[in-house]
């Protein structure tokens, strides 16, 4: 078997009884490597099998930790290929955030809207990496509710400072 991608279009296509031991990733370039990453591997797969024909497919997904004021919330960023991005972050047992954004946006600074399932809406200034795939972000909801998280590796602490809240005037 071999992954092949084809723009932003990825399959599974049988080669031979011997490839079914390896996989290969095919580029455009038809040049072939090694995959040596499982991980990847199965987010390539699952991406590829979870998109029925025609939907965008994930291209990644970075986690997404911090806090909105002083009470913890986790969630997730997801990229697609069709160039649309979502985020959502939730307090357990809490209201859900989330919003969107455009993943091929070169800019490290962006402003984006943001919802909750409790009816609060607000602003989110994000910051970003020079890769794009890890970064800060500040929140602001219409009640005064105030948020700060980080997404990909970056941690809190290096976003922050430990045990500092961030100002939004």
């Amino acid at each position: 078997m071999s992954i092949a991608i084809s723009g932003e279009v990825c399959f599974l296509v049988p080669r031979s009884r011997e490839a079914m031991i390896g996989v290969t990733i095919w580029r455009q370039d038809a040049m072939r490597r090694p995959f040596v990453s499982t991980a990847l591997l199965g987010s390539i797969l699952g991406a590829c099998v979870a998109a029925p024909p025609g939907e965008p497919v994930a291209m990644f997904r970075l986690p997404v930790t911090g806090q909105f004021g002083s009470t913890p919330a986790a969630g997730q960023i997801t990229a697609f290929n069709n160039g649309v991005g979502t985020f959502w972050v939730q307090i357990p047992g809490g209201a859900r955030c989330s919003g969107e954004y455009q993943v091929r946006d070169p800019n490290p600074a962006l402003v984006l809207a943001g919802k909750c399932s409790n009816g609060k809406q607000g602003q989110i200034v994000v910051t970003r990496t020079p890769d794009l795939m890890s970064g800060s972000a500040i929140v602001k909801l219409t009640d005064g509710t105030r948020g700060q998280f980080v997404y990909g590796n970056l941690t809190f602490g290096q976003a922050f400072g430990q045990g500092v809240v961030a100002t939004i005037r």
